[in-house]
């Protein structure tokens, strides 16, 4: 296999990661933007990536992520309240 040259390398990777994009804006097509962004995070794509590809700038992008998070993390305190409650339940 041959040697790549910066310049080779630096080509590539520019491909590679509009290809990345193009991707990313298919998987997410169709969705609200606040869904959108948590999708592509979950996709493992930080605030600065998801920025060009819903339209918004990254701190934009933050604030929705803070929000998703905070959201997540009272619906899962509500499945465990509820998994705890339906355990006390099944115990009686």
């Amino acid at each position: 296999m041959a040697n790549l040259d910066n310049s080779q390398y630096e080509k590539i990777s520019a491909k590679l990661d509009r290809i990345i994009s193009l991707l990313a804006v298919n998987a997410v097509k169709g969705l609200e933007p606040e869904d959108q962004i948590g999708r592509l995070s979950d996709m493992k794509f930080q605030p600065i990536e998801i920025a060009p590809i819903v339209g918004k700038t990254p701190n934009a992008v933050r604030i929705v992520l803070f929000r998703i998070r905070k959201e997540r993390a009272k619906d899962e305190q509500k499945e465990q309240v509820g998994e705890a409650v339906a355990a006390q339940e099944g115990q009686v």
